[in-house]
């Protein structure tokens, strides 16, 4: 028995389904945060947090990413309140709980973290037959118009996730510390990439042998303030 109906491949479709569209990034700007879990005030180096900043930004396909690498990916902002220029990565100390912990480079931890780009070759072969006429027995088309929409689909998605995958890239580089000179007084801001199983409290450390360069901000001298001025005498 013969009938008549568009054709569509079941399980090309489920396979696009499995596989899903590219993800875009939307940018993390650490710079642009409003609030941070922060460190003791008036320390040598202040120091705020914010994790889960990639689903906070809504880049579900980089989370995903982030949990199956085994990564947290964390915005920071970070206070120089010492005498001196600091080196993040030579003066400082990052502590992960109780023990100390290296950031992965930004460049490192976006190539971990990228998301595929060939898997959506996959859609090459999703395309449509409409007006075939299907053997029900056997599953053979025959006749119909081809409407070849795997390479458009394929393409579009391969664009997307390479494009995704560039913005993450290019921000992770910005907003990478590794070996970043603080001058004294100064704010900057990063992502830190931390190869961690679970979250815990942070807070950042001058090296031993840098404590001694820090010097409190002394506080402000409160002069008492002058009598008042006699008021001129006057003889009658």
């Amino acid at each position: 028995m013969l009938k008549r109906y568009p054709s569509f491949c079941a399980g090309l479709s489920l396979l696009a389904l499995a596989t899903g569209c590219a993800g875009s990034y939307t940018s993390i700007r650490p710079d642009r945060i409003a609030t941070y879990q922060a460190s003791a005030a008036n320390a040598p180096v202040e120091f705020g947090y914010q994790y889960d900043v990639l689903r906070l930004h809504g880049n579900k396909k980089y989370v995903k990413k982030e949990a199956k690498r085994g990564y947290h990916v964390t915005a920071v902002r970070v206070t120089n309140n010492s005498g001196r220029e600091l080196n993040f990565s030579r003066d400082l100390n990052l502590l992960y709980g109780d023990r100390p912990v290296m950031p992965v480079g930004g460049t490192a931890a976006a190539q971990d973290m990228k998301q595929g780009v060939a898997v959506y070759l996959l859609y090459l072969l999703l395309n449509f037959n409409v007006g075939g006429t299907v053997d029900a027995r056997t599953g053979a088309t025959s006749g119909g118009t081809f409407i070849p929409t795997g390479p458009f689909i394929a393409g579009g998605n391969m664009l997307g996730a390479s494009q995704a995958n560039k913005n993450m890239r290019q921000e992770f580089e910005e907003f990478d510390l590794t070996n970043r000179i603080i001058k004294p007084g100064e704010t900057v801001y990063g992502i830190m990439s931390l190869r961690e199983t679970s979250v815990a409290p942070m807070r950042l450390e001058l090296r031993p042998g840098t404590e001694s360069t820090y010097v409190p901000a002394a506080a402000p001298v409160v002069l008492p303030a002058p009598p008042p001025a006699a008021s001129p005498r006057r003889d009658d």
